[in-house]
């Protein structure tokens, strides 16, 4: 362990092996942080966050914060990080507001600087969000989606896998996997064809998702007509049915 002189890490805090703690930065009681992770200077991890390995922690972040709900009323919660995540300056991570609940952060994540992730939300993994876009309480961010910059992102909605949304469009409503959303209010543009060619989805799969958005976006049909041609007319890949699934399943609704 390298941990600065001005640092104060609590004697019951976990400290894995290699873990390097910047100067003025506190690690609270009950905390447990993985090996080779590394905290930068006036960072501020609490008491419920429970960390993995090889994450690194920028200057004046805060995790395991009390959630902003005005119904919590104390117990025990806690922040879930997993490996390889980079946390970027003044991010803020608040922890869960329900009784052994968790806030949760996968793996392989980057949260740009200034980002704050609320209560009960749970990343998932190789996900990227960017400079101070703020994730309120319950909010879901699937794999590998894509949250540009100043987006203010609703309470209870849920982020398909591969999706992206454009820099400072508010998301009231779900947004469906392999899209790519923007506007006011939020809608689906297209599909995120640079996205699924940059983690290799190949040429047959990203044309019957192409031809799956070209109903769903047709203004001859509604929404449950466009999937019910979905499933009449397409072959029925994992993609297709993920999507299917992502709507029926939706409770906010769908940015379509």
């Amino acid at each position: 362990m390298n941990i600065h002189k001005t640092a104060i890490v609590d004697p019951n805090a976990i400290i894995g092996e290699g873990v390097k703690i910047g100067a003025y930065s506190i690690i609270e009681d009950g905390v447990e942080i993985g090996d080779g992770c590394e905290i930068g200077s006036s960072v501020s991890i609490k008491r419920g966050t429970r960390m993995g390995k090889n994450n690194k922690i920028c200057e004046s972040v805060i995790i395991g914060g009390l959630p902003q709900d005005v119904q919590f009323k104390g117990g025990e919660s806690f922040v879930t990080i997993g490996n390889d995540n980079i946390i970027r300056e003044f991010v803020t991570i608040h922890r869960a507001t329900t009784e052994d609940g968790e806030t949760i952060i996968g793996d392989n994540n980057f949260l740009m600087a200034y980002c704050h992730i609320g209560h009960d939300v749970s990343v998932g993994n190789r996900v990227i969000i960017a400079n101070a876009t703020q994730i309120s309480g319950f909010a879901e961010i699937q794999d590998f989606a894509f949250l540009s910059g100043l987006c203010p992102v609703h309470q209870f909605i849920r982020m398909g896998r591969y999706s992206i949304v454009g820099g400072g469009y508010r998301i009231p409503k779900d947004v469906l996997p392999y899209s790519l959303s923007a506007g006011d209010p939020l809608r689906v543009i297209g599909l995120n064809i640079l996205g699924l060619r940059r983690h290799n989805f190949g040429k047959d799969t990203i044309n019957i998702l192409k031809k799956a958005f070209a109903l769903l976006l047709s203004k001859e049909l509604n929404t449950s007509q466009a999937i019910q041609k979905i499933k009449e007319q397409l072959p029925e890949i994992e993609e297709i049915k993920e999507i299917i699934t992502f709507i029926e399943s939706s409770k906010r609704g769908v940015a379509i």
